[in-house]
C-alpha cells in the first residue's frame, strides 16, 4: 500500500504529500526506486502504522505531512510497538539495518521517529502484582495503588501518580533516544537530522480494537481506582509531563537531556485537535478510539508537522 504524491494548498503555498513505502517492500523484486527527491527514514509505534488498525479507516501521520518538496518515506513503524522494541531489535530490524549497519544501510535526508507513547501507555497498565501476587513496586508503576494515594498529602491529579515511577520511565526513555541518536552517528547518515513529536492529548473513554476494545487508559484507569472525576485531569497531567519530557529532548531545548541534531514538534500544543467527547466509543471529534486520530486529525497535525521539518531541515545541508 502506497501513499501517493496529492498536492494541497497550504497557507498559498502548494505542499505535497510524501510517497510512503512500507518496509516489507524492500524484500520484494524489484525494491521500491527511491531515487529522485528527498529520502526519509520512518520508525515507531501506531502514529506511524501503515494500515493501522483492523476496522478503522485508514489513518497514519505519515500519509498528511504537508511538504514543499517531493519526499519519499520508507517507513519500518509497526502498531503498538516501543522505543525499547525499535532499539533492541537490532540485526533484524529493517529501520536499524538501512540506518546504519555496513552493507546495508543507505543515506537519508531525515529520519522520522514516532516513539515514547506506546512504552507510556504500556507503562499505566502495569499490573498491581507480580506473577507470585506481589505487589509491583511504586518505581515499576506510573500510576498509585489506592491505598497509597489515600495517605496523600497531595489534592491535584499529581496524588495519583507515581514520582518515582515516572522517574524510571523517563529515564529509560531518554537512554533509548540517545541510543537511537548514537545508532545514527555510527554510519553514512551521521548528523542527519531526526524529527520526533508530542502526543496530542488524549479523552479517557472506552474506545478501543480488539484485543483492547475498551481502551488503554481507560482500563488502567479503573485497575487503579482512579476517580472517575479525576480520570482527565490525571490523563492531561500525565501527558503534559510526557511533552515536557519530550520537548527536553529537543537539540535547542538547553536541557541536560538534549540530544544532537534532534527535533521535537510540538503537536500536544495545537488548539486545533477536537477532543473526543468522555464516554462516547468509537470516531468523536478528531478521534479514531482513545488514543488514536482520524485521518482528518492527522491531516492537521501533518500540515504544521510538514512546515516545522520543511524549516529545520533548511539548515542542513542536502544528503551527499
Amino acid at each position: 500500500m502506497i501513499a501517493g504524491h496529492r498536492p494541497s494548498i497550504h497557507g498559498g503555498v502548494m505542499a505535497t504529500r510524501p510517497q510512503v513505502h512500507p518496509a516489507d517492500t524492500m524484500n520484494e523484486y524489484p525494491p521500491p526506486v527511491l531515487s529522485g527527491g528527498r529520502r526519509f527514514l520512518a520508525e515507531g509505534d501506531s502514529w506511524y502504522t501503515l494500515g493501522t488498525l483492523k476496522g478503522s479507516r485508514l489513518s497514519n501521520l505519515l500519509f498528511e505531512l504537508g511538504l514543499s518538496t517531493r519526499t519519499q518515506i520508507l517507513n519500518c513503524a509497526y502498531p503498538g510497538d516501543t522505543l525499547k522494541h525499535m532499539v533492541e531489535s537490532v540485526e533484524r530490524s529493517t529501520f536499524n539495518r538501512l540506518l546504519y549497519l555496513p552493507r546495508f544501510e543507505h543515506k537519508w535526508d531525515a529520519i522520522l521517529l514516532s516513539a515514547g507513547g506506546n512504552d507510556f501507555i504500556d507503562a499505566t497498565a502495569t499490573p498491581l502484582t507480580d506473577s507470585e501476587g506481589k505487589p509491583t513496586p511504586a518505581e515499576q508503576r506510573i500510576l498509585l495503588r489506592p491505598d497509597e494515594t489515600a495517605s496523600s498529602t497531595l489534592t491535584g491529579p499529581e496524588r495519583y501518580v507515581s514520582t518515582a515511577g515516572w522517574a524510571t520511565l523517563t529515564r529509560y526513555l531518554l537512554q533509548n533516544f540517545q541510543a537511537m541518536a548514537g545508532r545514527r552517528d555510527q554510519g553514512k547518515n551521521r548528523g542527519r537530522p531526526i524529527f520526533v513529536h508530542t502526543y496530542a492529548k488524549p479523552t479517557v473513554r472506552p474506545s478501543g480494537v480488539l484485543p483492547r476494545d475498551k481502551g488503554w487508559l481507560y482500563p488502567a484507569f479503573n485497575n487503579y481506582g482512579v476517580p472517575p472525576d479525576f480520570w482527565q485531569p490525571v490523563c492531561d497531567h500525565l501527558f503534559e509531563q510526557l511533552r515536557l519530557f519530550m520537548l527536553s529532548l529537543d537539540q535547542g531545548s538547553g536541557s541536560p537531556n538534549a540530544i544532537p541534531k534532534l527535533h521535537v514538534f510540538d503537536s500536544a500544543s495545537m488548539s486545533g485537535i477536537k477532543p473526543a467527547k468522555p464516554g462516547e466509543k468509537g470516531e468523536s471529534g478528531d478521534w479514531i478510539n482513545e488514543i488514536h486520530l482520524t485521518p482528518k486529525g492527522y491531516r492537521k497535525v501533518g500540515k504544521e508537522f510538514g512546515k516545522m521539518i520543511e524549516k529545520v531541515l533548511g539548515t542542513y545541508p542536502p544528503r551527499s
